[in-house]
């Protein structure tokens, strides 16, 4: 039963759960500090939003996060104590975890960025529980310095299975096929394309929160979870030296590799990244067969390798808005399910940049314009006909001239060559723009 209490107590759930207050606030739900007056301690409870409870994916999702979580018995995972229903109408879930006092790494990123030493610590317990997880047939699929808890202690607490995938096959209604569950801005590649995921899509966004901790910025931004998704799949990041982040060699080396945009070039698992990143004696690794060398910073004892790009990935805008065509054909970017997260509009990162490697020689370079969106497809046209830049169309958008522009990739500011090709997203409906992006569209 849920009494209410006094000034002290919020209420109370089964009268066990005593709620304080609430802690945080997520697209999912609510979590509040408690008190469990059966075993005298400290605990968490998250409540599913009153809203979400007739939403059938919703439950899935809350109820999954209890059995995921709840198969894990690790000290780098927030640990499973209880889980019920407050007898409502319809009943509403909870969940009773470990109290972890401290803040998210998110929340630490914001307020007092991290040393490169205590980046590498965080990220170092984040694969100690991804290790655990995947023994166990998990797979995150939503790793993030959101869902990294930093104790005062500073030990670091993994959170939040609400969308992981279980080996089980017991996902159904979760994650449609051709579908991406997950964050944007930490999405692997084959995650973003809605393909099957293994543990080395957990290495790539463990690297993507990595990145982020180290420099300041998230990997990729973008106007939209799908021009983010586009450049998971097409571009490089910006080298933190670019960003004026001198890394050890070793631990640009452990970066290069996490984030490599083939899964056969990454870890082969959580422990192998763990064991590189820690192990300081270390200078870097041997980089894949096709892969070439940018160029490399210097630092006083000997070269760091910097970001690399596979020899087949090394392609102009033109032949990757071609590429992003097929994949969208199969309506797999814009099928993107993005979990809402405190950090959700934290993109603090510089604009997306070209994909066009930085060894190929300098030409003439313009910018996409920042207008084209809410545009006529005619309009757009002529406007980038006026850059001498082509344009392409996903293969749902409307041809009509009058039809709106909803998206474009690369995204507004990217610089280009000219001659390259801008991908257009357009439909007819003006008020569809909102929908589309979300992926709400796809059948």
């Amino acid at each position: 039963m849920q009494h209410p209490l006094d000034d002290t107590w919020t209420g109370l759930i089964d009268d066990r759960y005593a709620l304080r207050r609430m802690i945080g606030r997520g697209g999912m739900g609510e979590v509040w500090s408690a008190d469990d007056l059966v075993l005298r301690r400290a605990v968490a409870v998250k409540l599913l939003h009153t809203q979400l409870t007739l939403d059938e994916v919703a439950q899935s999702r809350f109820q999954r996060e209890v059995r995921a979580a709840a198969s894990l018995n690790h000290p780098r995972v927030a640990a499973v104590y209880d889980a019920g229903r407050l007898p409502t109408v319809p009943p509403r879930p909870y969940l009773v975890m470990e109290y972890v006092s401290g803040h998210t790494a998110a929340e630490r990123l914001r307020s007092a960025p991290p040393s490169t030493q205590e980046a590498v610590d965080w990220v170092a317990g984040t694969l100690e529980a991804l290790t655990c997880a995947h023994a166990a047939g998990l797979v995150h699929r939503d790793v993030k310095p959101a869902n990294v808890m930093i104790t005062a202690d500073g030990l670091v607490k993994v959170m939040d299975f609400g969308v992981a995938h279980i080996s089980d096959g017991d996902d159904k209604g979760v994650t449609r096929t051709g579908s991406a569950v997950g964050t944007a801005a930490y999405m692997a590649p084959e995650q973003a394309q809605g393909r099957p995921v293994d543990a080395r899509s957990d290495l790539y966004s463990t690297g993507c929160m990595l990145y982020e901790l180290l420099t300041g910025h998230q990997p990729f931004t973008g106007d939209s979870p799908f021009a983010i998704a586009y450049q998971h799949m097409c571009a490089d990041p910006q080298a933190p030296r670019d960003l004026g982040v001198q890394l050890p060699p070793h631990v640009q080396a452990v970066l290069t590799r996490a984030m490599a945009k083939n899964p056969d070039d990454r870890f082969a698992d959580a422990t192998a990244m763990h064991e590189a990143l820690v192990a300081h004696r270390s200078h870097g690794f041997a980089p894949p067969q096709d892969t070439t060398l940018l160029e490399a910073p210097t630092f006083p004892e000997e070269p760091a390798t910097t970001v690399l790009r596979t020899s087949r990935e090394s392609r102009g805008p033109q032949r990757m808005a071609l590429a992003a065509l097929a994949l969208l054909g199969a309506g797999a970017v814009t099928a993107a399910v993005l979990t809402a997260a405190p950090d959700a509009t934290h993109a603090i990162g510089p604009g997306p940049m070209s994909p066009r490697a930085s060894t190929e020689p300098a030409t003439p370079a313009v910018a996409v314009p920042g207008n084209l969106v809410g545009k006529t497809l005619a309009q757009a046209r002529a406007d980038l006909a006026e850059l001498n830049l082509n344009i392409a169309l996903t293969p749902r958008s409307s041809d009509v001239g009058t039809s709106t522009v909803m998206a474009t990739v690369p995204s507004a500011g990217t610089r280009l060559s000219r001659g390259d090709t801008v991908l257009l997203a357009t439909r007819t409906d003006r008020h569809a723009r909102d929908a589309f992006l979300m992926g709400d569209h796809i059948p």
